[in-house]
C-alpha cells in the first residue's frame, strides 16, 4: 500500500531569479525519486521512477508497483544501455536509444537541466508569481522534437527551490505526454 504524498506548495514570496538560476547551474549531482505516467495515443503507463545524475553519467530506472524493473537507461563513460521487454540496446547517445525504443526525440542532455527547472540558453519559459519556472519551449535544439515542459509544485531542497510536478506535451503527437511528480530530492 502506498500513502498519499503531499505535494509542496512552493516560497511564500517570490524568489531571486538570477539567485535561483545560479544555483540550479551548480547541482552536479542529485537524485529524484517519485512517478512517471506515460501517454501516448491510446497506450498509457504508470511507473515508479528513481533518477540519478552524476555529471555526466545517470541512471533513469522505472520499476512497477511489485518492484520490478520495466525500463533501466545506464548512461556512463560515453555509453548508454537499455534495458526494456527483455531486451538490450546500446549507443554511445542515450537520446538515440530512447528514440530507437519509444520513437521520441527526447533531448535527454536538456532534460537533465529540465528537470531541475532550469532553462537552457535558448529556451523560451515563462515565470510564475513566485518567479520560478511555469513553462517552457526549447529554443535551438537539435533533436528537442516538439516537446514543451510545464512546472508546479516547488519545494526547498537545501537553498534552491526544485519542481516536484512537471509535465512534457509533445506539441507534435496528440495525446502524447510525460507527467513526473518527484516525491524526494536528493541534492
Amino acid at each position: 500500500m502506498a500513502a498519499c504524498t503531499t505535494l509542496p506548495d512552493g516560497p511564500e514570496k517570490s524568489v531571486d531569479l538570477p539567485a535561483q538560476l545560479a544555483a540550479l547551474e551548480e547541482i552536479n549531482t542529485w537524485k529524484a525519486s517519485g512517478k512517471m505516467a506515460i501517454r501516448q495515443n491510446q497506450e498509457a503507463m504508470s511507473a515508479n521512477l528513481n533518477w540519478r545524475y552524476d555529471q555526466p553519467d545517470f541512471q533513469f530506472r522505472l520499476t512497477n508497483l511489485l518492484g520490478i524493473t520495466l525500463v533501466d537507461l545506464k548512461y556512463t563513460a560515453g555509453h548508454a544501455v537499455l534495458k526494456a521487454d527483455d531486451k538490450v540496446f546500446e549507443n554511445t547517445d542515450p537520446k538515440q536509444v530512447i528514440e530507437a525504443v519509444t520513437g521520441w526525440q527526447l533531448p535527454v542532455e536538456r532534460l537533465l537541466d529540465w528537470i531541475k527547472g532550469l532553462p537552457g540558453p535558448t529556451d523560451q519559459y515563462q515565470l510564475n508569481e513566485k518567479q520560478l519556472l511555469q513553462s517552457l519551449s526549447p529554443g535551438k535544439c537539435e533533436g528537442c522534437g516538439a516537446w514543451t515542459v510545464s512546472y508546479a509544485n516547488y519545494g526547498q531542497v537545501g537553498d534552491v527551490w526544485l519542481p516536484h510536478a512537471l509535465t512534457l506535451t509533445n506539441t507534435q503527437q496528440a495525446n502524447t505526454f510525460i507527467k513526473i511528480r518527484i516525491d524526494k530530492w536528493t541534492l
